[in-house]
């Protein structure tokens, strides 16, 4: 698709610019995006600060990168700066104003905030941009009263995604039978997550085993005390900060995929968990509505409401036919990562 372009592109350079290597859907998918997108391009991810640092620690590496950026795009041409989250527009804007030669995309991943700065950087901040771009159809929606600019979308699905891995056999044989991957906050649904486990286990036809990956035991969520709390009725295990083909092999052994989100921008790890062979058990929200095949998946809400019908469950899962058709229906009706970001950057518009 992209030959004819790829000599041309491999003049472009992406700089990739995030607050900082966390445990995230951002972060995450910069890391996949950018084996897709070197194929076409120079792109390279560069992080603010280490999630540890104090505040001040981070405010004198904001004032340093934003220096070594200024340095480094000053006197090239065909470079873009591709800003995710808050404190990285912030930076963006800085070296904009000051390098013209740069191309400043902000990135957008969903429409809720966490503060008010937040709010003022992501709504009103970011228009200042060459470009704005969204991770979804839902996230784009937001921003442009309910329209959808589809040219401005960058879908976190990749390229070298390995299909054989992902073939689902012996379902109903899989070592756990729910799996959560999240980031331990009130926006994933954490304080949710102690109900879901007990409606959970009052309705399931066995003792059921939980998988919980995270990237803290204890930030909202103390885990090893649910873990004791529910031993009775269910079993519950975790992970913390596990590297993506770690996730993956998890994903691989369980049979249901749940997401107690309030909200989402693309919902990278319920993509993955479609590609192994999970089903599908999500709140409404983001784009997962979109790209996930009907029969895969149940919408919910986070009402401590989880009446679920575990036969339609049961009989959806194993079929392979179903599988192949989610991944069908996702790879024909959503482009890559490597396409959109590649079509964005080429276009002038």
């Amino acid at each position: 698709m992209f030959s004819n372009k790829k000599h041309r592109m491999k003049k472009f350079k992406i700089i990739h610019l995030i607050n900082a290597d966390t445990y995230g859907g951002v972060e995450v998918g910069a890391k996949l995006g950018q084996i897709d997108c070197q194929k076409y391009m120079d792109y390279q991810i560069r992080y603010i600060y280490n999630i540890n640092d104090s505040w001040f620690l981070k405010f004198i590496k904001l004032f340093r990168i934003t220096k070594s950026l200024l340095r480094e795009t000053k006197e090239k041409d065909n470079q873009s700066l591709l800003s995710s989250l808050w404190m990285s527009h912030i930076v963006s804007l800085i070296v904009k104003i000051f390098s013209k030669n740069i191309n400043w995309v902000s990135f957008i991943h969903n429409s809720n905030y966490s503060n008010k700065l937040n709010y003022l950087v992501c709504t009103k901040l970011t228009l200042l941009a060459d470009k704005q771009v969204f991770d979804s159809y839902s996230t784009s929606r937001a921003y442009n009263n309910n329209k959808i600019n589809q040219n401005r979308i960058v879908n976190y699905l990749f390229e070298n995604y390995d299909l054989k891995k992902f073939d689902i056999k012996d379902w109903s044989n899989r070592e756990y039978d729910f799996i959560m991957v999240a980031r331990n906050t009130r926006q994933k649904g954490f304080l949710e997550l102690e109900n879901f486990c007990i409606h959970i286990s009052n309705q399931y036809p066995s003792r059921p085993k939980f998988m919980i990956i995270t990237n803290n035991l204890k930030e909202i969520l103390d885990l090893q005390n649910l873990k004791m709390k529910l031993q009775n009725i269910c079993e519950i295990n975790f992970e913390i900060n596990l590297a993506n083909n770690e996730v993956l092999k998890y994903l691989t052994k369980s049979k249901i995929y749940f997401c107690l989100s309030h909200f989402e921008g693309f919902g990278i790890t319920i993509l993955e968990s479609i590609l192994s062979g999970c089903f599908v058990i999500t709140t409404n929200v983001g784009e997962q509505k979109n790209y996930l095949y009907s029969n895969r998946r149940l919408i919910i809400n986070n009402k401590n409401n989880y009446n679920l019908d575990f036969k339609y469950i049961n009989d959806k899962g194993p079929s392979e036919e179903n599988f192949d058709k989610s991944k069908e229906f996702l790879f024909k009706n959503v482009k890559t990562y490597a396409q959109s970001l590649m079509k964005i950057i080429i276009d002038k518009n």
